[in-house]
């Protein structure tokens, strides 16, 4: 399969001959860029999970202190020239289809790399106690990913990182303003969570004519206290798909979000999923989800 893979990269993207004219930091390199590149590329095919496993794995990889190396000073601008270029090949050849009718892109942070030892100046750092009650800091890198969403699959267009002393909110504006620009038609709505329910955010996207859905959490009191009240007053629109039945209301909210001055449309699903355990036995589980859209026809 990985042999596959490989083969299929080549044929239809010619990925390899996109990566031979990237460069990094280090001076008078023994091994290119291009070699550590496609190495990294090749750990990730191969689901390894980590550089010393993909090290074991073949005798002819750069070392993992070369690509270390390397990569901390690879041209990041290149690579997503290059990840532009594949994904505009594969939209040309409707390799990419859209979910339901609808070109959606999640944005979401990501942990990795923690490390009780070892740090870097990007690293971002936290208090915490060991078996014995003793606090020490771990260090951590953390990154926000936007991904697109399609029908079979999903591909990552880009991700940006979260500095030391900013938070995720000010790491997804940079992203979003980048894709916004660099993949302008990819993508008609963007999904986050309860964290990417910000004016800022908001404002950025519908200046770009996306349509933005974020996670509605108790803590926005008023938008929520409204659509809760709304909700007793309608009633809801019922289905069921599968074992799951569905109860969900739509409701346009005027005034209850200052910072971001216009109306929005909360939607609030609640899901009851039953499991049959034996004949006289039936197992519900019920989940009440809400949304806030900007305002508009229902999404």
């Amino acid at each position: 399969m990985f042999k596959k893979a490989l083969r299929y990269s080549r044929k239809h993207f010619d990925l390899f001959k996109k990566l031979k004219d990237i460069t990094d930091k280090r001076i008078k390199a023994r091994i290119s860029t291009a070699e550590v590149a496609i190495a990294i590329f090749s750990l990730q095919l191969a689901n390894l999970g980590s550089l010393n496993n993909y090290a074991q794995s073949s005798v002819l990889s750069p070392s993992v202190s070369t690509i270390a190396r390397s990569a901390d000073g690879m041209d990041i601008d290149y690579l997503r020239n290059v990840n532009l270029q594949i994904y505009k090949k594969a939209r040309k050849k409707k390799m990419l289809s859209a979910y339901r009718g609808e070109w959606i892109g999640i944005i979401d942070g990501k942990e990795i790399t923690t490390s009780d030892y070892l740090k870097c100046s990007h690293c971002k750092k936290r208090k915490l106690r060991d078996k014995e009650g003793r606090l020490k800091y771990q260090y951590y890198h953390q990154f926000n990913a936007f991904i697109l969403a399609c029908k079979d699959f999903s591909i990552t267009l880009d991700i940006e990182p979260i500095l030391p002393g900013e938070g995720e909110q000010t790491s997804a504006y940079r992203l979003l303003e980048r894709v916004c620009k660099n993949y302008p038609k990819a993508f008609s709505l963007v999904i986050g969570d309860g964290l990417y329910l910000n004016e800022k955010i908001f404002k950025l996207l519908e200046a770009h004519h996306k349509k933005t859905i974020a996670v509605l959490k108790e803590e926005r009191r008023q938008l929520f206290q409204e659509a809760n009240r709304l909700s007793l007053l309608e009633e809801p629109v019922v289905y069921r798909e599968g074992k799951t039945s569905y109860r969900v209301w739509g409701h346009s909210v005027s005034g209850c979000w200052d910072g971001y001055g216009k109306d929005v449309r909360v939607i609030v699903s609640q899901e009851i999923t039953k499991k049959g355990l034996t004949q006289k036995m039936v197992k519900a589980g019920k989940t009440r989800r809400w949304w806030q859209t900007g305002c508009g026809p229902p999404i």
